[in-house]
């Protein structure tokens, strides 16, 4: 229950009523928590520099009211094929794709979702989703090769590559979260636009804006932000992942004024830039077999936590725990009970580095 001490600290009304929306019974299911002032302050926050309009409400209540055109969570990107070839030299075939990934987290939590998402017909994976994507006749599903024998980089290729989603593709309703997790150049900037307009708070993986494929090798690249179309719609996105080689296309000095920056660091945990303040959040101890995916899984264990209310730091730190649950199992992971039950009591007592903006580490220190 609030109190007159968390409205004193500053909390806006017209932020907790939206973050404290619900999803549809209907259409999906799943919870929402209380939301820590530190969390409603800093999104306030960032409201204020953003200018944007929130309704006018004129009281404030814990839960709002239930509509069947509301979801949690939009997910948007193509699901894929993956052959994988591991350090040992093992090659292995997957359901690939952010998206994959990213529901798997959800279903885990019990957090609703709506998938925007295309294949072709030669689709291999239906039996293993439960958020179907739109299959278009005369496209091949995307593929994507990956070989991890080369060193502590895969060298990633694509092969065939399905349509781009279009902002038609979406599923018409209102969502909390929003996000953007294209893997092939799929989610246009229109697309993009699409997703602010229906979601409060939209969450991107930053290999959806500034991923390359050569058209003759298919070999997968990177370019700096700053040369795509997205760099100007930073500011009506609320959180921006990057994996610690694609924070080296970014300039991030530049991006955190404009929006939250996430940096996954693998075994060194992540980092959190916003325009006043710096965050480490350590990782947890992992047995890697198998990379792929961690990165989503991490974003999907982040945006949980945002939705269940809790503060961005400890949203990220739930974020390192399935990124650390991830890698020690080949492909979509699976989670027991006990992981999930154990994952409070785990995270506890981790110590989370607050640094002043004027003291900048760079992404190469520890």
């Amino acid at each position: 229950m609030w109190t007159s001490r968390s409205l004193e600290r500053g909390v806006n009304h017209e932020v907790l009523s939206n973050f404290m929306k619900v999803c549809g019974k209907e259409e999906c299911h799943g919870f929402s928590g209380s939301l820590y002032p530190e969390t409603l302050l800093w999104m306030d926050g960032m409201t204020q520099t953003k200018k944007q309009k929130l309704p006018d409400l004129k009281y404030m209540r814990r839960h709002s009211v239930r509509k069947k055109d509301q979801c949690a969570a939009l997910v948007v990107g193509h699901y894929c094929h993956d052959q994988i070839t591991l350090h040992g030299g093992e090659t292995v075939y997957s359901l690939g794709g952010s998206v994959s990934y990213i529901t798997n987290v959800f279903e885990a939590l019990g957090i609703g979702s709506r998938v925007a998402s295309k294949v072709g017909p030669d689709f291999l994976y239906c039996s293993q989703i439960t958020h179907p994507p739109e299959v278009i006749e005369d496209q091949k599903t995307t593929e994507f090769f990956a070989d991890f024998t080369q060193g502590e980089e895969r060298i990633l290729k694509a092969g065939s590559i399905c349509a781009p989603i279009d902002s038609m593709d979406i599923p018409e309703m209102d969502y909390e979260l929003g996000l953007a997790v294209g893997i092939a150049c799929e989610i246009l900037p229109e697309t993009l636009q699409h997703m602010v307009d229906v979601a409060r708070y939209v969450v991107v993986d930053v290999q959806a804006l500034i991923r390359t494929i050569d058209p003759e090798t298919g070999l997968v690249g990177l370019r700096n932000l700053d040369e795509t179309p997205f760099i100007d719609m930073l500011e009506d996105i609320h959180f921006l992942k990057a994996a610690r080689n694609e924070a080296l296309y970014i300039d991030i000095e530049k991006v955190r004024q404009k929006t939250c920056l996430i940096v996954t660091e693998g075994k060194n945990g992540s980092r959190i830039y916003s325009n006043d303040r710096e965050f480490r959040i350590p990782a947890f101890p992992a047995i890697e077999v198998d990379p792929t995916g961690a990165g989503d899984s991490f974003l999907a264990g982040f945006s949980a936590g945002l939705y269940q209310g809790l503060p961005i730091e400890q949203a990220v730190l739930m974020g390192n725990y399935f990124g650390g649950l991830a890698v020690a199992q080949v492909g979509i992971p699976h989670f027991t009970a006990s992981q999930l039950e154990s994952m409070d009591e785990t995270r506890n007592g981790v110590r989370i580095e607050q640094f002043p903006y004027y003291s900048r580490t760079a992404l190469c220190s520890n």
